[in-house]
């Protein structure tokens, strides 16, 4: 719409031309667009509502502007009046404000002083203002945008120096912390490591004590033992032994005979655990296995009472273990079940196979243990309270948890007082030795 009104304004002018003597056309539009574009003032053409016609490229520059942008605005984005700075300013307003200081605003906002000469244009459709706007500020305000901008892009490197400088002072924190930490860990292990030499150093002391004591006591006690039977059998009808005398013989046979199992138990276990802690693995049928220690138990008897021993195990499973330690750990349990059975019920092994690992449970239907102390029979030479009138020195279910952890199994006891105990033992299908701290 507005193109059209500009064209009507170049007919009127061509119009006024037709009555010269000037005939050249192409000379004509030429010289009407290097007076209008190449003019050192902003030409604006406005109709009478204040919307910009046509400005030329002087008023594009002066207002920082587009010319398509340009050509979209109003005067009262243009102008403002200084005196009435709420003013929305028209063309009657410029009439009336003339003598008044207006200035200019430019895109940037920024205000400058103009001077402002202007003529009315009327066509047949319409009446326009053409504006030439002067102004002698026009390269401060290119000065001062570029100063601006300038102290805007000092002040953005100044901000990213500073960001820049923050971000590398937490790193050389946070990496000087990081240092800190490693090397607080590297003490740390350090102090394991020289701890771990130590406690394996005292446990080798404890061993080898042990095995010492187990082995020159053994020899002893059998002979104590012996002179006991023999003492026992060279009495005779005139010199016969008192029953008073036969109590106490029998009494001292009996204390021998538990030292005399002590110090077999801990034999065993130092001869059988004192070898670098690495048991010979290989892969073992539990069906058979068990089927073969089921046997040498089927006459297991309780005082005058015969304990059944029933086996259920799936066939063709198998695992990688030291088979001396698993039979150690079975015949010590079967034994318990055994012994606290008190004749009642039967003693049932059964196998059950977890994808991963194996299940072996061994359940009576005795005496069963106090809940309470479930967890302390794993310490050496611990006896439950009820265990009374049951021979036993408490080192069976140490010695099986001593063994299991060589294997890398785990121990769960379930009881009942008078309706027995479940001991289960859990080793893995594929045995992996353990790693010692380096």
């Amino acid at each position: 719409m507005r193109n059209k009104q500009a064209a009507d304004i170049v007919f009127e002018m061509n119009m006024k031309k037709q009555g010269s003597q000037f005939a050249d056309e192409e000379a004509w539009n030429k010289m009407l667009d290097a007076v209008f574009h190449q003019s050192n003032e902003a030409v604006v053409l406005m109709d009478y509502h204040g919307n910009v016609v046509i400005s030329n490229f002087t008023a594009s520059e002066m207002f920082g502007y587009t010319m398509a942008e340009f050509e979209q605005l109003r005067l009262s984005t243009l102008l403002k009046a200084n005196d009435e700075p709420d003013l929305i300013v028209t063309i009657p307003d410029l009439l009336r404000l003339k003598e008044k200081n207006i200035r200019g605003v430019n895109k940037e906002n920024y205000t400058f002083s103009v001077n402002i000469r202007m003529s009315s244009i009327s066509s047949s459709k319409s009446v326009y203002a053409l504006l030439f706007i002067a102004t002698a500020e026009s390269p401060l305000i290119t000065a001062k945008t570029l100063q601006r901008r300038n102290a805007e892009i000092i002040k953005l490197k100044e901000t990213n120096s500073r960001l820049k400088n923050q971000a590398e002072r937490a790193l050389r924190e946070r990496t000087q912390i990081l240092q800190e930490t490693i090397d607080t860990l590297s003490d740390i292990q350090a102090q394991l490591k020289e701890s771990l030499r130590k406690e394996i150093e005292a446990n080798e002391k404890c061993s080898k004590f042990a095995y010492l004591i187990s082995h020159e006591y053994r020899t002893p006690l059998t002979s104590i033992l012996s002179s006991l039977h023999l003492i026992e059998k060279y009495s005779t009808h005139e010199n016969a032994l008192t029953e008073l005398q036969v109590k106490h013989l029998n009494k001292a046979r009996e204390n021998v005979k538990q030292l005399v199992s002590v110090s077999e138990e801990l034999l065993h276990l130092n001869t059988t655990l004192n070898n670098h802690h690495r048991p010979a693995i290989k892969q073992v049928e539990l069906s058979a296995f068990l089927s073969e220690i089921g046997k040498s138990w089927q006459f297991a008897k309780y005082g005058d009472h015969e304990v059944p021993i029933r086996i259920f195990v799936p066939e063709k499973v198998c695992i990688e273990t030291n088979i001396e330690l698993l039979k150690q750990i079975i015949n010590n349990l079967i034994g318990n079940a055994v012994k606290y059975s008190d004749g009642n019920g039967e003693v049932v092994i059964e196998c059950i196979d977890e994808k991963s690992s194996c299940a072996i449970s061994i359940k009576d239907n005795g005496r069963g243990i106090p809940k309470e102390e479930l967890h302390k029979l794993s310490q050496g030479f611990y006896r439950a309270t009820n265990a009374a009138g049951v021979d036993g020195n408490g080192l069976g279910l140490f010695i099986v948890r001593q063994f299991l952890e060589h294997l890398n199994g785990q121990l769960e006891l379930e009881s009942e007082i008078n309706f027995g105990t479940c001991a289960t033992i859990r080793l893995p299908k594929k045995y992996e030795e353990k790693s010692i701290v380096n």
